[in-house]
């Protein structure tokens, strides 16, 4: 065969260089995101730590406004604190590992969509979320943040479903560290 016929091909093979992981501050996410954070090391990857927050819904009742309900601003900046607590404990684990991370915030009620919004914003390569695998009439009544996920996505989705032990052990390192799910 003379080299002018032989055709080289390559292998397409997408890199895995940014990875969302998306929590929203409980035990079994947070197991989730520190496998996501063990897969970033292993690829050399960057890591987005994400978590969506329900927007704020003022409240109306038939008989008034409550009196001791929070504004607004104060409900947002409650949430933050919350959630700068466990994303920046994973981000602290990221940095003894040396995985750069970056930590991001939205207010979105709908966390499916939001999730897909951010991966393609942060333009991850891959979706690493947690999933509390329900079944049958509690999917339905329940939903699955993470079904609408692999619905919406126009990417790589990976689902992981920590083990018990896991998450026995993510809420011992949550309680170590005074971090609120």
């Amino acid at each position: 065969m003379t080299g002018a016929n032989v055709l080289a091909f390559r292998k397409f093979r997408t890199a895995l260089d940014s990875i969302l992981a998306p929590t929203d501050g409980s035990a079994l996410s947070l197991a989730a995101t520190l496998k996501a954070l063990d897969f970033a090391r292993r690829l050399q990857a960057r890591l987005v730590l994400f978590s969506a927050i329900p927007a704020y819904q003022y409240p109306i009742y038939v008989g008034g406004i409550p009196f001791e309900y929070p504004s607004e601003t104060d409900y947002q900046a409650q949430c933050r604190t919350i959630v700068a607590g466990y994303l920046g404990l994973v981000a602290e684990v990221a940095a003894e590992q040396g995985v750069e991370v970056r930590q991001r915030v939205v207010f979105n009620s709908n966390a499916a969509q939001a999730i897909v919004a951010m991966a393609e914003d942060e333009q991850c390569s891959l979706i690493f979320m947690g999933s509390h695998g329900r079944g049958g009439l509690s999917r339905m009544f329940l939903g699955s943040v993470a079904l609408k996920t692999l619905t919406l996505a126009h990417g790589a989705v990976l689902v992981d479903h920590p083990s018990p032990e896991e998450i026995v052990q993510v809420e011992t390192l949550m309680k170590e560290n005074a971090v609120e799910s």
